[in-house]
């Protein structure tokens, strides 16, 4: 099913009469009246009613969305939760980041999705990894919006490339790759 917004326009009509000089002041006079109150149009001053349909769209923001083994990319996904829940592939949950969301799969880890970048703190020390396909939004209030195009440039520097991880002596480690390039290239 798809959804459409509909507009209903009610006409009211009524006729007043007054004197003036032109047309332009009897205009004038009926407007102030109006506005004063003392020209009231309800239900026996009705005309007609028209009924106009059109497909909704959805209302859509920029995000710099990241893919397992892909490169970033600057889209426009559809702000409604369904929307974002289609594009991570399940029940979103949020990750606090500097001054923007990232938005991810809740259940990515449980799901066993692909691991897809890495969270470090101040140090650059690993302390999570996003399984899924995930984005990055800004927000306003209780509200998910589009990032500026100064935080785009930042995030999609700071996260172009997808990464790697493996396990060490000292915890995970994450390694950036170009996934353009062969193999035997890296």
């Amino acid at each position: 099913m798809k959804k459409f917004e509909v507009t209903i326009t009610e006409t009211l009509k009524k006729k007043v009469e007054v004197e003036a000089e032109t047309q332009e002041e009897a205009e004038q006079i009926v407007t102030d009246d109006w506005y004063k109150g003392e020209h009231i149009l309800d239900a026996d001053n009705f005309t007609e009613v028209v009924f106009d349909a059109k497909e909704y769209e959805p209302e859509k923001i920029k995000v710099v969305l990241l893919e397992p083994g892909k490169v970033a990319r600057v889209t426009e996904i559809d702000a409604s939760r369904k929307g974002m829940q289609n594009v991570v592939g399940g029940n979103i949950d949020v990750v606090s980041l500097d001054d923007v969301l990232i938005i991810h799969n809740r259940e990515g880890k449980e799901r066993n999705l692909p691991f897809n970048r890495g969270l470090c703190d101040e140090i650059g020390t690993v302390r999570d990894v996003i399984a899924g396909t995930c984005f990055i939004c800004n927000s306003k209030e209780d509200e998910f919006i589009g990032l500026s195009d100064k935080q785009v440039d930042v995030y999609i520097k700071r996260f172009k490339n997808p990464e790697r991880f493996y396990k060490t002596d000292k915890g995970i480690t994450k390694v950036p790759y170009n996934p353009s390039k062969s193999e035997h290239e890296r």
